[in-house]
């Protein structure tokens, strides 16, 4: 008999597409050309292929079910005149992107999509929404979503904990002495929000987009919250270059989190050593 204990795993910021993107060692374009990785990305298709996964499938064993969650950006776009993509077309991006991820929705007993920033993945979150219908995942149960397969905001009940899953969020901290501090505010924010209004506060917050990993945990009139930033898996940009320090680089890997019984019993960051 398999222990209760159920793993979610979340993911975003894949910005297929980009040249610092996540992607398979070459691409096949529909107009008979080909775009190979450069050994940044290979890098990360390797830690993708060959060491993340395999670990969540494997530890998948010993758990009750495991989630998979696309917090957005699968796709980098045409965006900001850029040149640090290998095609302006975003479907064609969006067909590798569902080709990367479909193996991963065919294991995973459920898998959510939700839809990031329009300059990256279209307006309504097109592109996003797009990858959600060909792979045909879980549909949130959400009325403002409509018949759509991706969400702006999903609340996810896993082990008898709340998620409150959504792809904008706050800032890691520019310095290292104000680094979770926007989080912590965030999350508090919330919280005494739900309190108020008498509606369930959240027990896990899950936020992506800014490329890095944070951790922060806040207690709030009783209620424990654990609020998490994920990590992505592209690698700095140009853009990324201009507003923040050069010695900054972006995280790349996922976030995995066990819960069971309405407790949080291990989460991890699961990145490439930087």
């Amino acid at each position: 008999m398999k222990p209760a204990i159920e793993q979610v795993v979340a993911i975003s910021d894949l910005h297929v597409g980009s040249r610092v993107g996540l992607q398979p060692p070459i691409v096949y374009l529909s107009n008979d050309d080909e775009f190979h990785a450069n050994p940044l990305q290979l890098e990360t298709w390797n830690f993708w292929e060959k060491v993340f996964w395999p670990y969540v499938w494997e530890r998948g064993k010993k758990r009750k079910t495991t989630t998979v969650i696309l917090n957005g950006e699968g796709i980098d776009g045409d965006h900001h005149a850029t040149n640090l993509i290998w095609t302006r077309d975003m479907m064609e991006q969006a067909r590798v992107a569902i080709e990367i991820l479909e193996p991963v929705h065919k294991r995973a007993d459920s898998f959510f999509v939700m839809r990031g920033t329009a300059a990256h993945v279209g307006s309504m979150g097109a592109a996003d929404e797009h990858i959600a219908k060909k792979l045909k995942v879980s549909t949130p149960s959400n009325k403002q979503e409509g018949n759509r397969r991706s969400a702006y905001h999903l609340k996810l009940m896993r082990g008898g904990m709340l998620f409150d899953i959504a792809h904008h969020g706050p800032n890691p901290g520019r310095r290292i002495w104000t680094y979770g501090n926007e989080l912590r505010s965030y999350c508090r924010t919330i919280l005494l929000d739900c309190l108020v209004t008498k509606r369930r506060p959240p027990d896990i917050l899950l936020r992506a987009h800014v490329h890095h990993k944070v951790w922060e945990t806040v207690r709030d009139y009783g209620h424990k919250c654990e609020a998490f930033i994920t990590p992505a898996w592209q690698w700095k940009t140009e853009f990324a270059h201009k507003v923040v320090s050069h010695e900054d680089i972006a995280d790349v890997g996922g976030l995995i989190i066990d819960v069971c019984d309405g407790k949080m019993v291990h989460a991890e960051f699961k990145a490439i050593p930087s």
